[in-house]
């Protein structure tokens, strides 16, 4: 089934409050989502294996396990400039490519580029563009070490190729939706007896 860019976001944002981020972080995720899709690579479908294993098993992802790519992105974003002036190295990451719309982000924000890696990928943001490995790794589920870190001025990326963005939808799978919708549907009030009393017409 394919969704617009608008279903996805709106989708993602609610499955991500409903595995239990706050509701500023489930924005990002969502817009996050918006953006792998727009790009045509599979966000959507790894932001559902994640949450899913977020919500069903939480403590795996506390203390020195492996690390949310959700809050490691906004933390890049929120203090990456300083830190990455040379490189900034993460740990062991889940999905990790769900960090790369946080890696643009910053890239548009400051005006330089940007290159994450880790084992089996090789991506880069510069001047609004992606360029990735056509052999890249992007659905790894976990790996030990990212790594990200500056373009050096005039650093050649011949090595990628340019992904375009341009899509305006993307499919899913229907198990990978119904994830997310079950994750979303957590996020409702449930009726209670003085709502249901007042819904419908009045006189």
């Amino acid at each position: 089934m394919i969704y617009s860019l608008s279903e996805i976001d709106a989708t993602c944002k609610k499955a991500a409050r409903g595995a239990g981020l706050s509701w500023g972080y489930a924005e990002e995720a969502g817009k996050a989502a918006r953006w792998l899709a727009a790009h045509q690579l599979p966000g959507t479908a790894l932001l559902a294996a994640y949450l899913t294993e977020r919500q069903t098993h939480p403590e795996y992802f506390q203390g020195s396990n492996p690390k949310c790519p959700l809050l490691a992105g906004a933390g890049l974003c929120d203090g990456g400039f300083e830190e990455m002036k040379k490189s900034i190295t993460l740990g062991s990451v889940v999905y990790p490519l769900l960090l790369l719309p946080y890696v643009a982000q910053l890239s548009n924000a400051v005006g330089l580029g940007l290159r994450i890696q880790w084992q089996g990928a090789d991506i880069a943001c510069s001047d609004g563009q992606l360029y990735i490995n056509e052999n890249c790794s992007i659905v790894t589920s976990e790996v030990t070490q990212v790594s990200c870190h500056y373009l050096a001025a005039g650093a050649g990326l011949d090595e990628l190729s340019i992904q375009n963005r341009g899509a305006v939808g993307q499919s899913v799978e229907a198990e990978h939706w119904v994830s997310l919708e079950t994750l979303a549907h957590l996020t409702y009030v449930p009726a209670t007896e003085a709502s249901r009393k007042g819904a419908g017409p009045t006189d």
